[in-house]
């Protein structure tokens, strides 16, 4: 029995580690699936669209860009900072848990990002949303439940972990 408490409490600390050192890293939430560790979760023909790095820092740090319809960019976050654009059009709201980049003129959220604790998990998840263009003129959208791209909900409940890319457009 006690051997068995041992292999027990062993393989319990290997699931941690495995999944990016659960008391450090959070699990980021889109379209129902779980991304641990993944350098870019969304790319365009290889290069990073939307990356999270996802510690237990004191704020979320974001890295986006925000396509027109036409696919030019007219907009870059960096570190949940405003980089590239007119502050007069976007407004972002930032604190410890969340961050939200608003188009001002029509209130649209382009990207909403929730930091949560889930108990049943027993980890810290980043619950996202966006409502973007990619580059290619594709209309992204998704929530922490449910995406507009196909495959990606045909494979709900996954969880993807130390991946270099997750999403890659075309």
């Amino acid at each position: 029995m006690k051997n068995l408490s041992l292999i027990v409490l062993i393989f319990l600390a290997g699931i941690f580690r495995s999944y990016g050192q659960a008391d450090s890293i959070c699990a980021v939430k889109i379209g129902s699936n779980y991304y641990i560790n993944c350098k870019r979760i969304i790319s365009f023909q290889k290069q990073p669209v939307f990356t999270i790095e996802n510690s237990l820092t004191k704020s979320i740090n974001i890295n986006f860009d925000v396509f027109s319809e036409n696919g030019k960019k007219v907009a870059t976050v960096k570190h949940g900072k405003l980089v590239l654009g007119t502050i007069g059009v976007y407004k972002i709201i930032s604190t410890e848990n969340e961050f939200s980049l608003i188009e001002k003129a029509t209130n649209r959220i382009i990207c909403f990002v929730k930091k949560i604790y889930v108990e049943k998990n027993m980890r810290c998840e980043l619950h996202v949303s966006v409502d973007m263009y990619m580059p290619s003129g594709f209309y992204f959208q998704c929530t922490p439940e449910i995406t507009n791209v196909e495959y990606l909900n045909n494979i709900q409940g996954s969880t993807f972990a130390n991946s270099l890319s997750v999403f890659e457009f075309n």
